[in-house]
């Protein structure tokens, strides 16, 4: 089965109310599935979670009104209360650090890759990853005709506004890897990683979303790849106040979840016992990207099922973990920034079909 589509277009409200109408119940199973991690993995109360979600609001609202207004929109649309929609869209800063604090042997995930022209068989600049996170949430494509900025489409959580791994009408492409720093801080609240997300992917060109990415603080680390057709790629790790770019080399570009080379006066990271397998698969990522040169789209599907190891590039839950730990690749995506041609799976790649998606009709 092919994720749910949706296409949108008006004001962010607009767009907002379709997809909480058209998700409505996908959306109720996430605010379920994320408010039992919050209790069991973040110990957090309902309560507190909802204190915690209520000041993020608010200075959201100073942030992005349009961001704003496609939460409430998606409230409306889906009859769910605003407060449990924006805890969705929060659930990066309010869970996914505190995991990282709280689990050391956290479960990482994601795997993402670049191919410049000079080593793909068609010349063009290839993007794309395997997104792998918890296996009942419930996810969706979307396709954005806004009211100002490129046409896009992009890959998303049901109830989380705009699209996390995608790219626009100009060629402009994001991925995306979860990371972690011990100077994480939720309550810091700077602009959070969905909206950073909504913003790249609404810019024409590839300064401008780096700036969206680099220009301000962060509250919590991650890490983002951009690039635009005609232009490069560039992958940078963003801790709350400093980052580190990376270029391509040799024509491929690999991230997981790790920084690459960490300064240690600057970036420190939780210690993680399983962050080894971070490194395996970004160096996975990397050896069939060069060993497979020149790269098409049917030899990049062959990557992303790779299963070297058991936790390899295409995720399957370990059952030697507790459940709780449990993470899955939940889609394998290709982008071909030239053609403006993107690939999406519905779950493990090696597992179902790619289904081809094109920005211009």
């Amino acid at each position: 089965m092919r994720l749910p589509f949706l296409e949108l277009s008006g004001t962010c409200l607009k767009q907002g109310q379709v997809h909480g109408e058209s998700l409505k119940d996908l959306i109720e199973k996430n605010i379920a599935v994320y408010s039992r991690r919050f209790q069991k993995e973040a110990k957090l109360s309902k309560v507190e979670v909802l204190e915690r979600t209520d000041s993020c609001l608010r200075t959201l609202k100073k942030q992005s009104i349009n961001y704003y207004e496609g939460i409430l929109g998606i409230a409306e649309g889906s009859n769910q209360e605003l407060m449990n929609i924006a805890m969705l869209n929060f659930r990066y800063e309010l869970l996914y650090h505190a995991i990282g604090k709280l689990q050391m042997d956290a479960v990482d995930g994601c795997t993402s890759y670049a191919v410049l022209p000079e080593v793909a068989s068609n010349g063009h600049t290839i993007m794309g990853q395997n997104w792998d996170w918890i296996p009942d949430v419930e996810c969706a494509i979307v396709e954005t005709t806004a009211q100002v900025g490129p046409h896009q489409m992009a890959f998303t959580e049901a109830g989380i506004f705009g699209g996390k791994i995608g790219m626009n009408s100009e060629g402009l492409a994001l991925t995306v890897n979860g990371m972690n720093t011990t100077v994480d801080d939720w309550s810091r609240f700077e602009k959070p990683f969905h909206l950073r997300c909504f913003e790249v992917l609404s810019f024409a060109t590839l300064e401008n979303a780096m700036e969206v990415l680099t220009g301000t603080p962060r509250s919590c680390t991650a890490n983002f790849m951009i690039g635009q057709a005609e232009n490069t790629v560039i992958d940078i790790e963003l801790a709350p106040d400093t980052y580190v770019k990376i270029s391509p080399q040799g024509g491929v570009l690999g991230h997981a979840n790790h920084f690459t080379d960490p300064d240690p006066a600057e970036i420190i990271e939780p210690p993680n016992p399983r962050r080894y397998l971070s490194k395996f698969r970004h160096e996975r990522m990397e050896t069939l990207l060069n060993e497979r040169k020149p790269l098409d789209v049917a030899g990049i599907q062959k990557i992303l099922k790779d299963h070297h190891h058991s936790q390899s590039i295409c995720r399957h839950p370990d059952p030697s973990l507790p459940s709780e730990q449990h993470t899955v690749t939940k889609t394998g995506v290709i982008m071909d920034l030239d053609e403006r041609k993107l690939w999406f799976t519905n779950g493990n790649p090696c597992q179902n079909e790619f289904t081809e998606y094109s920005l211009l009709n």
